[in-house]
């Protein structure tokens, strides 16, 4: 077997890999996308991984496609194209790494503080509002020992259930 059937070969694959991820995301989000509940009734909407479909895509059609290119139009020797594959890799690693993202795990949360937006009544709900990957947001309160909390009073998070946070006044 030729090197550049192998190139061709993983170029393949990251085509076909994207296009069946994007599909599968395109009918997943048709059904209102994805979202678990652990028995413990704790939400969680999933959390960013390194390792994601999109990088597995990315990095088999970047290197397949560099390979491609560098055997079959360049004429590179296989070193040679071998080395622009793994400049290509580590250069996917690096900005993968940098990249920004907004979403977060409800256990980011935790020991958060949080300024209560809305006042938390005794045994009741309110609203309070935190920052977090520098973006500010808003959830359901409750103190977690049901006193009441006053408008404007900051507070940490102790716990997550669902889209609720609970509260208790910082010290």
């Amino acid at each position: 077997m030729s090197v550049g059937i192998f190139y061709v070969g993983l170029l393949l694959m990251g085509v076909v890999y994207a296009a069946i991820a994007g599909a599968m995301g395109w009918l997943a989000d048709l059904g209102g996308g994805d979202v678990h509940v652990d028995a413990s009734g704790h939400l969680d909407a999933g959390h960013p991984h390194p390792v994601s479909g999109t990088t597995v895509a990315t990095f088999l059609t970047g290197f397949g496609g560099a390979g491609t290119v560098c055997h079959y139009v360049l004429n590179w020797p296989v070193l040679r194209g071998a080395a622009a594959a793994t400049a290509y890799f580590v250069l996917e690693l690096i900005f993968t790494q940098t990249q920004a993202g907004s979403e977060f795990s409800s256990d980011e949360l935790i020991g958060r503080e949080a300024e209560v937006i809305s006042s938390l009544p005794e045994g009741g709900m309110g609203e309070v509002s935190y920052t977090i990957r520098g973006q500010r947001e808003k959830a359901a309160a409750r103190s977690i020992d049901g006193a009441a909390v006053p408008r404007g009073g900051v507070v940490v998070i102790d716990k997550v259930v669902g889209a609720t946070v609970y509260v208790r006044p910082k010290d």
